[in-house]
């Protein structure tokens, strides 16, 4: 019943929005490729982690193409510290959903002052608001995905969304309007050797460092995106027994009870750290020798610090969102009829997609990662 109401309300907005589009004019520019007078560019990634992080070859993409343009990203208060120190991003504006209506206003007119000739809304979805913003911020020329009306807001359309897209695909892809079509994809971030020598410290300080560091994140935003607690626990009980290795059990706010409970089961004393800064959980990250953790906004920021990764994966659309690369491990059970069903639950309420990928599966993966960074 809620989807059936949600799609009366979808179409019936995208035919509201094509009857504005008769009776508003907008000025649509009649080229698709811009010279050097575009200066000031807005870039809006006000989600999660995960989805700035692999938008960074986009922002890469955007300073190449216009190299003495001015690239402000509009980031959320939880995910703007991961562009700090990169060099193809001048200045970032933060908006907080959390704030009021009124202060939300305020943030968009403070926006209109930067006289934006550019504004690119890579999001790929039906909600409206991204789309608002990019329209409210006065920008000459703006770009994003057609969805149920959201092109109303946009005057230089984007091509349409292909299903089988890879996430940076199809971030790359809002910007071919403009001539963009780059071939380097990897995921980037960067860390200053104060952040690095701080990691440092922190694992010499507590003894670690002269065995390779396995960092595991057992966290995910949806439930059914997790590989569940107890076989993290067998994991644990694994890697310890081997004895090769040095552990870490990261968590993210809101994790303690979920932490707390896999070292429980395992009966094993682990060291687990929940950061209150990403900036020193990247810089932690970076110092591991595999990452293991379920498909997140972690296992991106891991993979762009180029350390080996193993995730899970089971309700995922496999196509957009897996991890690339031979350092990167992905653990899937690509035989069952459900995979990949893209639900926040299990509608047949067996959790197998997670539930049969095995500690062993984990272990192998692990050994395999281990060699060729020690290579």
């Amino acid at each position: 019943m809620k989807n059936y109401l949600k799609n009366i309300y979808l179409n019936f907005r995208e035919y509201l929005f094509r009857l504005l589009a008769i009776f508003i004019s907008q000025k649509r520019p009649s080229y698709v490729t811009l010279g050097p007078e575009v200066i000031k560019i807005l870039f809006i990634r006000i989600d999660r982690v995960g989805d700035l992080v692999l938008s960074t070859p986009a922002l890469k993409a955007l300073k190449e193409k216009y190299p003495h343009s001015k690239l402000i990203v509009l980031a959320s208060r939880s995910n703007y510290s991961l562009l700090e120190n990169n060099p193809y991003v001048d200045q970032t504006v933060i908006y907080d959903p959390k704030q009021s209506l009124l202060l939300k206003l305020r943030s968009i007119n403070r926006l209109r002052t930067f006289g934006f000739d550019m504004a690119i809304d890579p999001y790929v979805d039906y909600e409206l608001k991204t789309a608002l913003i990019a329209f409210l911020s006065g920008a000459k020329i703006r770009i994003g995905y057609a969805s149920y009306g959201r092109e109303f807001f946009f005057n230089l359309p984007a091509p349409e969304i292909g299903e089988e897209k890879h996430f940076v695909d199809l971030t790359l892809g809002v910007l071919k309007p403009v001539g963009i079509i780059p071939k380097e994809k990897s995921l980037e971030m960067f860390l200053v050797e104060d952040e690095k020598q701080w990691a440092r410290n922190w694992l010499r300080e507590r003894r670690m460092g002269s065995r390779p560091v396995v960092g595991i994140h057992p966290g995910a935003y949806y439930e059914s995106q997790r590989w569940p607690p107890e076989n993290f626990a067998e994991l644990v009980c694994e890697l310890q027994k081997a004895r090769r290795e040095e552990l870490i059990l990261f968590g993210g706010p809101g994790d303690e009870m979920l932490l707390d409970s896999i070292v429980s089961m395992s009966g094993e004393d682990i060291l687990t750290y929940i950061p209150d800064d990403l900036r020193k959980f990247a810089a932690l990250l970076s110092c591991c020798s595999v990452f293991i953790c379920n498909n997140s906004g972690p296992l991106h920021m891991a993979v762009a610090l180029k350390t080996p990764t193993i995730s899970f994966m089971g309700p995922t659309d496999k196509n957009r969102w897996m991890s690339i690369g031979d350092i990167h491990k992905v653990l899937r059970m690509d035989d069952l009829p459900c995979i990949g069903c893209n639900l926040g639950y299990c509608k047949i309420k067996t959790h197998d997609c997670m539930r049969l990928i095995s500690s062993q599966m984990v272990m192998d993966a692990a050994e395999e990662l281990l060699k060729i960074k020690c290579a």
